[in-house]
């Protein structure tokens, strides 16, 4: 398993009980609705449910990555105040990355910062700048529960290391942190004791990925240490993660290229956790040179 959190099964229960409710309000309580001047007949026949529905996720998703954002700039902020970074920067909508932080006050060691939601669909959307030493993704799972963390984890993790072959498109590292982390709805494993009260301050899982591209010539390379990514591990810190604990929060992902007797290349993902392996994958192979 990928990340070992869960949603508690009490709140993914009512999913499905929700969406029936919703679905079947003008057959099941169509009084509800004439209390709010919505004709049952309309509320399926005159498409009223699929526009509200459709109204309300497009108003969801573009409240979603502003809180991401901001999640993310409160993080940077405190980082800043504590003097763990020297600057931060919120970029423009024209730049494909979202944050260039000031590693250092010595101006030639930034980073860049892309924030996600928790599909990965969006990944081949940002682009890592030309300066930046580090180039890290950070990735939000506060979507729909009807998922668990692990799936969404392990979607991402496929589609930046597809991009890292593919497209030879470095990221050093994926962060997973938001805002349902170490929640009653979500409960950290990492903190046993806090589960009802740890909230906001779990600190995120850092998920390193390889220093290069992989290539038939260099079919496996390192993956990177966390001694050498400064904001990765600012960012453990600044959440009171002391070093003999980053283990816990540290997951490695390899990446290798095998070439097959047929000539075909494929990619396999291997993620590793406190020594153990935890998920494997395997693409579909392609031709070489293809």
């Amino acid at each position: 398993m990928v990340l070992p959190c869960r949603y508690e099964q009490r709140v993914t229960s009512q999913v499905q009980p929700t969406v029936e409710l919703l679905t079947n309000l003008d057959e099941w309580h169509p009084d509800v609705l004439l209390e709010h001047a919505i004709q049952p007949s309309d509320y399926k026949g005159g498409l009223v449910f699929r526009s509200a529905v459709e109204s309300i996720r497009g108003t969801f998703i573009a409240s979603s990555k502003s809180r991401r954002e901001a999640l993310v700039s409160d993080v940077l902020d405190g980082m800043r105040h504590v003097g763990s970074i020297a600057e931060y920067t919120e970029t423009t909508a024209s730049d494909r990355y979202d944050f260039e932080v000031a590693v250092h006050h010595d101006p030639d060691y930034f980073a860049a910062v892309e924030v996600k939601g928790g599909e990965g669909n969006s990944i081949n959307i940002s682009n890592r700048p030309l300066w930046a030493s580090e180039f890290v993704v950070w990735c939000h799972l506060d979507g729909a529960i009807v998922n668990q963390p692990a799936h969404g984890a392990h979607s991402i993790i496929n589609r930046v290391t597809n991009e890292l072959v593919r497209n030879r498109k470095i990221v050093d590292a994926l962060i997973f942190k938001d805002i349902l982390c170490g929640t009653p709805a979500r409960p950290c494993p990492k903190y046993p004791k806090k589960k009802a009260s740890v909230g906001l301050r779990t600190a995120p899982d850092i998920f390193l990925l390889p220093k290069r591209v992989p290539s038939v010539e260099d079919p496996a390379p390192p993956v990177h240490d966390i001694s050498e990514l400064w904001l990765p591990r600012l960012i453990l810190d600044v959440f009171e993660v002391q070093p003999k604990q980053r283990r816990v929060h540290i997951w490695e992902v390899h990446v290798e290229i095998e070439s097959l007797s047929s000539g075909h290349l494929r990619r396999v993902v291997v993620v590793v956790h406190n020594g153990e392996q935890v998920d494997r994958s395997v693409s579909r192979s392609w031709r070489s040179g293809g």
